[in-house]
């Protein structure tokens, strides 16, 4: 009987040490805003943004005001409708961009989260609602390296 209460005690004690350490998890976290604005496809977008813009304001006459109402209004129609295409072309060109970049990002997060030995991936992004966090290493920089040589 003595051995089974000391036995019991011995196992108790092992319990409650166990219980009072927490896991170590290490936790990464990656800022997608400085990523899409270092990447140099999207300053292209934007410069192709510019582009489009001008190429249907540049369609406006200088002599605008000497238009009757109705050729006034014809214009404005022609160039709403060709402001919807290139706005049409220019969001797909958007979407598809932003697709394989959060593509990329995750792979590459991934990566550089397995080559450091890191447990979870804090997304910080203005984009979407996201987790709160105080701490953790920051990988963004790894990221955008690692997307660079890809």
């Amino acid at each position: 009987m003595k051995r089974v209460v000391v036995f019991s005690i011995l196992l108790l004690t092992g319990l409650v040490g166990c219980t009072n350490r927490a896991p170590h998890m290490t936790v990464g976290v990656v800022n997608t805003a400085r990523i899409v604005q270092e990447n140099p496809k999207y300053l292209d977008l934007n410069v192709l943004l510019m582009q489009e813009r001008d190429a249907v304001y540049s369609q406006i006459p200088a002599n605008v005001q000497q238009l009757s109402d109705a050729e006034k209004r014809q214009l404005q129609e022609k160039l709403a409708k060709e402001a919807s295409e290139r706005s049409g072309r220019f969001d797909n060109l958007v979407r598809e961009f932003m697709q394989k970049l959060q593509s990329d990002i995750q792979e590459s997060a991934g990566e550089v989260a397995r080559a450091k030995g890191i447990d979870m991936v804090i997304i910080d992004t203005p984009y979407h609602p996201t987790v709160l966090y105080n701490s953790g290493e920051n990988i963004t920089t790894d990221i955008l390296l690692k997307m660079r040589n890809q």
